[in-house]
């Protein structure tokens, strides 16, 4: 009977919450290398000034994909925490390499190296969580057309039923 709660097409709720804990604690080790950066010190040598508010960006979005990691993680079958995950950890990668750029020009290219290193890694979470969205998406959209079918059934009953008075 457990079997009949899940929707076919979407991992056990058992599989996936281990693949969606992964996401915040790799957007978190982000963290220590934004840390060791100074964009202050970028913009006196000359990068735009863009960079300092994309670093603090950066900051905040750390914090945004760890808090809707864990609310993901106890839900993995809820689409919109899934997407609102996505979302947010593309958000921090894109924001992350434009950084990395900044760094390896600014700073340090063997610290661009490190931080390349670990949005890569928390890229392969995207990867991953880009499917499940495409898969839960997909499973969702075949159930509402299966209940759309069903109630245009039953209002097709309904006006037979009340026809025959």
């Amino acid at each position: 009977m457990l079997l009949a709660v899940q929707s076919p097409g979407i991992a056990p709720d058992w599989d996936l919450k281990p693949r969606a804990e992964k996401i915040g604690p790799e957007a978190a080790r982000l963290r220590p290398l934004f840390d060791q950066l100074q964009p202050e010190k970028w913009t006196a040598a000359g990068a735009p000034a863009a960079y300092e508010k994309q670093y603090k960006d950066c900051l905040e979005q750390i914090g945004f994909v760890q808090n809707a990691a864990v609310r993901f993680a106890a839900q993995p079958a809820k689409l919109t925490l899934a997407v609102e995950t996505l979302v947010r950890l593309e958000s921090l990668l894109q924001l992350s390499s434009s950084i990395s750029q900044a760094v390896r020009r600014y700073q340090n290219p063997a610290v661009a190296d490190l931080l390349d290193s670990e949005i890569l890694a928390a890229g392969a979470s995207r990867d991953w969580l880009r499917q499940h969205v495409m898969e839960l998406s997909a499973v969702r959209e075949k159930e509402l057309e299966s209940a759309e079918q069903e109630a245009q059934r039953c209002r097709e009953k309904t006006l037979k039923q009340g026809g025959r008075k």
